[in-house]
């Protein structure tokens, strides 16, 4: 998870019509079903209210979420390709904007008897981390995950190709993303986060102005994954070659900026133990930066994951997760900072707990996801309920709880930004 600079819902209408018979019966017509329609549609509208349990001092208003959401999907399937939209349209209280997201626009069609292109925008993932990432370089949004959107939206979308071939040996799945897209991160317009620069928390309005990567072949960005299913093991190999998601970079003039960075990973996902298993490795290669002893620049890291998930009764699911973050080169770095004591640790542990019941039917859902750091003695409480009324309408209410015992570790600097919410959604 880098310095800082969601399920979602949908109702399908199948449109089968069937031909009227019974008065048509006198003249022995034989009339058939009428075929089924190519196209699905779909979508929702929601209300969303979300504010802070404590008070920044860089906000006047407490609201942290209020926003009222048309989300609309449709699906053609033909003979030869499929096409996909999802999108969203909603006005922003907070802001005081209108948004317009375009989540997927995409053709996919399959070539060659083994390959699957996927052409246009959409959302990629891949990964075994539950709400961590190591080697998922795709991009995510901040913004939403902690005002209490669906945990859907975490992911955002990105304009690329993806190709997918099945061999016999092993699988192969490349996203090409010809201009960077790098994170919605926290930016100061929804949160304050912690400037080692100003020693403190900043924010009241969108501060970060970054240098971007220029729109060139050259700065495309390409992501890998070489995969395998043995047996009900799952084996995976990953590459990234791209930038920094966020601006966590600094030029010499001191402006945030997105350095490159390439990342190789492995990864195995089975079972054991009645429950699931997953293990992942990434390092992180810091390209302009290989000695680490640039301040400007983040150092490269491995990043080691081990997760266990089991049911522990009949609806009743336990997942625990442990994280680790190693910053490469750190003596380095705190001999080159201007402001060490700001530094993160070399090692930084993070353990993660997800409690999830669902009753019959999903009429209820009770979520309960911890994150908490013994290094950085902070944490991030995510607890959440989802009522089901009907096939239509559904509720939910939660909170983003944070909490640090310094204001300049990752989920300390947020503590101000601890907030509740309810969403109400009807679906059609």
């Amino acid at each position: 998870m880098a310095r800082p600079a969601i399920l979602m819902a949908m109702l399908g209408l199948s449109l089968v019509g069937n031909a009227a018979e019974d008065e048509f019966d006198a003249w022995g017509d034989d009339w058939a079903e009428e075929e089924q329609s190519n196209w699905l549609w779909g979508g929702f509208v929601e209300a969303a209210y979300g504010q802070r349990l404590q008070t920044d001092s860089w906000f006047d208003n407490k609201k942290t979420l209020s926003e009222l959401r048309s989300h609309l999907e449709a699906d053609y399937t033909g003979d030869n390709f499929d096409f996909s939209f999802r999108g969203d349209l909603w006005y922003d209280d907070v802001i005081n904007e209108t948004e317009l997201d375009i989540r997927e626009l995409s053709v996919s069609f399959s070539a060659f008897g083994n390959t699957d292109f996927k052409i246009g925008r959409q959302i990629s993932t891949w990964g075994t981390g539950d709400l961590l990432f190591l080697n998922d370089m795709f991009p995510k949004d901040w913004k939403s995950f902690f005002s209490g959107r669906e945990d859907t939206y975490l992911k955002a979308p990105a304009d690329a190709i993806r190709i997918t071939s099945y061999f016999d040996a092993v699988n192969v799945d490349i996203v090409w993303t010809p201009i960077f897209t790098e994170d919605r991160y926290i930016d100061g317009e929804r949160y304050s986060f912690f400037s080692p620069l100003a020693g403190q928390n900043i924010g009241g309005q969108d501060l970060i102005n970054p240098v971007e990567p220029d729109e060139n072949m050259g700065n495309s960005e390409i992501a890998l994954r070489l995969y395998k299913n043995i047996e009900g093991t799952e084996y995976a190999l990953y590459g990234y070659r791209g930038f920094d998601k966020q601006p966590v970079g600094l030029t010499p003039n001191l402006e945030p900026t997105f350095y490159r960075r390439n990342v190789f990973g492995a990864s195995v996902r089975g079972n054991v133990l009645d429950g699931l298993y997953n293990l992942e490795t990434a390092y992180h290669d810091s390209v302009n930066d290989s000695n680490g002893s640039n301040p400007l620049i983040q150092n490269s890291q491995w990043r080691l994951l081990a997760g266990y998930e089991s049911e522990l009764m009949a609806r009743l699911t336990l997942g625990v997760q442990y994280y680790l973050e190693w910053t490469q080169k750190y003596d380095e770095l705190i001999a080159n900072s201007p402001t060490p004591q700001f530094e993160p640790e070399e090692r930084r542990n993070v353990i993660t707990t997800r409690l999830t019941y669902r009753a019959p039917k999903d009429k209820w859902v009770w979520s309960l996801f911890a994150f908490y750091s013994p290094t950085d003695d902070d944490s991030y409480i995510r607890p959440s309920v989802n009522y089901r009324l009907s096939d239509e309408w559904q509720f939910t209410a939660g909170a983003n709880i944070f909490n640090g015992q310094q204001q300049h570790t990752f989920f300390g600097q947020f503590e101000d930004a601890t907030n509740a919410y309810v969403r109400v959604r009807y679906n059609f």
